[in-house]
């Protein structure tokens, strides 16, 4: 699809250290929502990454490639989907330590992810977790000036939703995820914000 205004760059962040991540399958499919909305889009599979632990006042040089690399992808994308697991009720913590490296975008001249629009995915084993990920996580998004979008994907026992090769087989959860990768490219072009064009002064307040 070809979009009349500017291609917009989505990032997804997500998957965790097990094999076979739910979360990650999640993402990929709504990454490809987005592209097929005409945005261009860059998987950042956690567990490829290999993140160190984040550390407060330690100099961004002393990370390595990956941690800069993963900095100005945050940097460069004009919208970006989150997608983690549920653990004891709240969002996986290889999914906190990433976002705790937006720290390095603190003094930006758009700091941090100031009205850059988020979509969310939280899978879960049971009922409820992946409810509560998902409200951290929106508590991430406001805190970090980012735009939360009005659409989330919490998916209730994801071993359900999922084939043992990782495709989905839940046809509401497939169209919820569908649903989310072009609802942020569709509003991160009404609010031309993100990586490229500065906001109007009167979406400044999205946030």
């Amino acid at each position: 699809m070809t979009s009349t205004h500017k291609e917009l760059h989505v990032i997804g962040i997500g998957g965790t250290l097990r094999d076979g991540s739910t979360s990650l399958r999640a993402l990929e499919e709504a990454l490809r929502s987005a592209e097929e909305a005409g945005a261009t889009t860059k998987l950042l599979d956690l567990r490829d990454l290999a993140l160190p632990m984040y550390e407060p006042g330690k100099p961004l040089q002393e990370y390595g490639e990956n941690v800069k690399g993963f900095v100005e992808a945050m940097r460069g994308a004009d919208a970006m989907l989150w997608s983690t697991a549920a653990y004891h009720g709240t969002l996986a913590g290889v999914t906190k330590n990433a976002l705790d490296f937006t720290q390095f975008m603190a003094r930006d001249e758009r700091p941090y992810l100031q009205d850059k629009v988020v979509g969310l995915i939280a899978t879960a084993g049971g009922g409820m977790a992946g409810v509560n990920a998902i409200n951290a996580m929106v508590n991430v998004v406001h805190t970090l000036r980012g735009v939360a979008a009005p659409l989330s994907v919490p998916v209730a026992q994801s071993w359900k939703a999922f084939d043992e090769e990782g495709n989905i087989r839940d046809e509401e959860v497939a169209g919820r995820l569908h649903a989310l990768g072009r609802l942020v490219v569709e509003m991160a072009e009404k609010l031309g914000t993100g990586a490229g064009e500065p906001a109007g002064r009167e979406l400044k307040t999205v946030a």
